[in-house]
């Protein structure tokens, strides 16, 4: 994405390097929990439909973008590990409280703006970025440094990892 400069003050130099650091903190985050919506997506499906054209058509009908939320997911695939894999739900016994914190930093992410007052700006820091968001009738702030974001994005790895390990024993026990 190209940012507007329209001067060469530091204000917009500033401006510039966090909304180039918003980018660099924000997006991998969200690329990972795209791809975990997707995982669970395709577990469901997995599970209730073996053949693949149909399989294909319930994930882009039911499960796709604008249909099922990804808390509606996350809430799909609880139970079906409870009723249908407990061994899966006993070999990954905080999978479902993992993907909530997921969840709930990825809403908080999407649903915020980078938040740029000059005092902030005039720190001209270069690890971290503050959100502004509103929660319960009040505005909330949130900083995010480049190092908690690293580790946010360990343990999304570690879900996936997860994930493609249920999403395997799920396709065998339906062949």
């Amino acid at each position: 994405m190209k940012i507007q400069k329209f001067d060469k003050s530091e204000r917009d130099k500033q401006l510039n390097i966090n909304f180039k650091l918003d980018n660099k903190i924000r997006a991998p985050f969200l690329l990972q929990a795209i791809g975990i919506d997707v995982l669970i997506s395709e577990i469901i499906s997995h599970h209730f439909i073996s053949e693949e054209d149909n399989r294909k058509l319930f994930i882009s009908l039911i499960m796709g973008p604008g249909y099922l939320s990804f808390a509606s997911k996350i809430k799909i695939l609880k139970e079906l590990l409870k009723l249908r894999y407990p061994n899966l739900e006993e070999k990954y016994p905080k999978l479902i409280n993992k993907l909530e914190k997921v969840r709930n930093f990825r809403n908080k992410i999407v649903h915020s703006m980078l938040h740029n007052p000059d005092e902030y700006l005039k720190k001209k820091y270069t690890d971290r970025i503050e959100l502004g968001y509103y929660k319960n009738g009040e505005k909330k702030y949130q900083i995010i440094t480049l190092a908690d974001m690293d580790k946010k994005l360990v343990a999304c790895s570690q879900i996936v990892y997860k994930l493609q390990d249920i999403r395997r024993e799920v396709m065998q026990r339906i062949k």
